[in-house]
């Protein structure tokens, strides 16, 4: 089979020159008050998620020093629902995997998992965390985006760690569950509201990226504002989402999917596959055929999003962790998320495979793009017939094209390893 070269296409996103993370959350906290009612000797539970955000580990340590700057102790939660295998020592591990330890956080994490019911939305339980409930205070970090499952006025935030942050695994399955019943936003909503109404929540610390996944600028916002602040930050969130430049594609590789790069493995608006029964799916792009090659290693064995592939490579499979994928798909409602496709021995199987299976094309025709996963799209590789539709609209795309490179097996080297070959001329 003769398989089509590829250019370099550059989307020319710009880095933010962000604040520093610790200095910012401290102008923050002092801009707010969000401290004011802290008293010395009193603690002060701080969420921590299992995104692999690239500032939270500086933002969660200045949100610590800050707490001690006030006389209080903090406590780290591991805040996430059914991650980590849904136990209280593989959640801290995945905090470990991102390089948050008492040590680098400056502050003891929570090792138990307790969770309480403290209330009813909906008809159904509001569960929060032992840990909640003993503490003094609690604030919320996390950052603003878009979520994977669905579309609304709130999606990732403040609001939703409240409820599967504080809420742990039960929170996680019962808002899940209650979802499918009345909507994700109502469902978030409802149960946050209860947590809001009977936890001692101070606020939240809200993360706002650029197009590159960089700290653009962070925002306290106290409890009181939370609900409506919230609906405005993840507007202004939206305008820096990164998407891919083509509404079309036959063939997408992508070389890695993993909890620590999104919730669902891929960003489901990135490549617009939602694929569950209580949301639409997205209307752009149209993606015919998704060949995944690997986990990212901060996933820790959690495949989650591995159904939204239509062929693995097999190396996906031999790291998937079965139980953990499925507990992740169960409790969130969307076992299509944890299928496994078809898996073939090698990248070039795979590609073939997924040429195979979509009509009749020609390497000049071809519509086909390779990312490293989807929070990283600046710098992505293209078929020619991608070139040439990314050049007319703009974007910077090399002069030369390249073959793919496969190694004796039959493997490609990974697409940053390929650009660093194969760079603008």
């Amino acid at each position: 089979m003769v398989l089509p070269e590829f250019h370099t296409v550059a989307q020319g996103f710009e880095t933010t020159a962000g604040p520093d993370p610790r200095t910012a959350v401290a102008e923050e906290i002092g801009r707010t008050g969000l401290l004011e009612t802290v008293a010395a000797g009193q603690s002060v539970l701080i969420t921590a998620g299992s995104r692999g955000v690239a500032c939270m580990l500086e933002v969660l340590a200045g949100v610590a020093a800050a707490v001690k700057a006030r006389g209080a102790k903090p406590l780290i939660l591991p805040a996430m629902g059914s991650h980590g295998g849904g136990t209280a020592e593989g959640q801290v591990e995945v905090l470990r995997h991102l390089g948050q330890t008492e040590k680098t956080l400056g502050a003891p994490i929570h090792d138990r998992l307790e969770p309480v019911r403290i209330g009813e939305a909906e008809g159904c339980p509001v569960y929060a965390d032992r840990a909640a409930l003993d503490a003094d205070h609690i604030l919320i970090v996390n950052r603003i985006k878009e979520h994977t499952e669905f579309i609304g006025e709130i999606e990732s935030g403040l609001i939703k760690m409240a409820v599967v942050g504080l809420g742990r695994i039960a929170g996680s399955e019962v808002m899940h569950q209650l979802a499918v019943r009345v909507s994700y936003v109502r469902a978030i909503e409802a149960i946050a509201r209860v947590l809001f109404a009977k936890l001692p929540i101070l606020g939240g610390i809200a993360i706002l990226e650029d197009k590159t996944s960089a700290l653009r600028r962070l925002e306290a916002v106290p409890a009181q504002a939370v609900f409506e602040r919230e609906p405005e930050l993840l507007k202004e969130a939206r305008e820096y989402h990164a998407s891919l430049p083509f509404d079309r594609l036959d063939v997408l590789l992508v070389d890695e999917i993993g909890k620590d790069i999104s919730g669902a493995g891929f960003d489901t608006k990135v490549i617009g596959r939602i694929m569950n029964i209580y949301e639409k799916e997205c209307e752009t792009p149209r993606i015919t055929r998704i060949v995944l090659r690997d986990l990212s290693a901060k996933t820790g064995g959690n495949a989650i999003g591995i159904g939204l592939a239509d062929f693995v490579h097999r190396r996906v499979v031999a790291k998937m962790d079965p139980e953990m994928t499925a507990l992740n798909s169960i409790t969130a409602a969307a076992p299509e998320k944890g299928r496994v496709p078809i898996s073939l021995p090698s990248d070039r199987e795979a590609l073939e495979a997924a040429f195979n299976s979509i009509g009749l094309w020609g390497p000049e025709s071809i519509r086909m793009a390779w990312i490293a996963n989807t929070s990283d799209l600046n710098r992505i590789a293209v078929s020619p017939a991608l070139a040439r539709e990314a050049e007319a609209t703009g974007l910077r795309v090399s002069a030369n094209r390249c073959p793919l490179s496969f190694d004796a097996g039959g493997d490609l080297p990974g697409l940053l390893g390929w650009l660093r070959i194969n760079e603008f001329d």
